[in-house]
C-alpha cells in the first residue's frame, strides 16, 4: 500500500511532453549545431531586398588532441539580426544555428559544395583583447 501511496505523489508529465518525443519522420528531421569559437574575419554587413541585415563572417573553432592543435572554419550567415555592431572580428562568442548545404560554382568552372550555418541565436562572451589586456578583459 505504501508504493501506491507514493507513486500516486510522484509529479505526473503532461501529455505534450511524452509527444515531444515522437518517433514520427517529422520529428526525426534535425539539423542544428552549437559552436563556441572566435569571429576570425570583418564581417560582411548587407541589406537583403525587405531591408533586414545580412551578415556573413567566419568563426574558428580550436581543437587540441595532446601536442596537436588544429583550427576549423565555419562560414556562418544571418538574417535580420539587429545588432551587427557586436559581431567583431576576434569576439569570442557561443553560436546556435542550423546547417544549410549550398552549391555554387567555383571560378574553375567546377561545381562545389560548402555547409554554411545559418545563425539563430548568438551569445558574446567576449570582446577582441586590446593591446596590453588579459583574457576576458572585455567581457559581455
Amino acid at each position: 500500500m505504501s508504493v501506491l501511496r507514493t507513486l500516486s505523489r510522484l509529479p505526473r508529465h503532461p501529455t505534450s511532453a511524452i509527444r515531444q518525443f515522437s518517433t514520427t519522420p517529422s520529428r526525426l528531421d534535425f539539423s542544428r549545431v552549437q559552436i563556441i569559437g572566435r569571429i576570425g574575419t570583418e564581417p560582411e554587413i548587407s541589406q537583403a531586398s525587405n531591408g533586414s541585415s545580412v551578415i556573413k563572417y567566419a568563426v574558428a573553432t580550436t581543437h587540441l588532441s595532446g601536442e596537436n592543435k588544429s583550427t576549423q572554419w565555419h562560414r556562418v550567415i544571418a538574417f535580420g539580426y539587429p545588432y551587427p555592431d557586436s559581431i567583431t572580428k576576434g569576439a569570442k562568442i557561443f553560436l546556435e544555428g542550423d546547417l544549410q548545404l549550398n552549391t555554387y560554382e567555383g571560378e574553375d568552372g567546377k561545381k562545389h559544395t560548402g555547409v554554411t550555418i545559418k545563425q539563430r541565436t548568438i551569445s558574446i562572451l567576449s570582446r577582441p583583447q586590446a593591446s596590453g589586456e588579459g583574457e576576458g578583459a572585455h567581457s559581455a
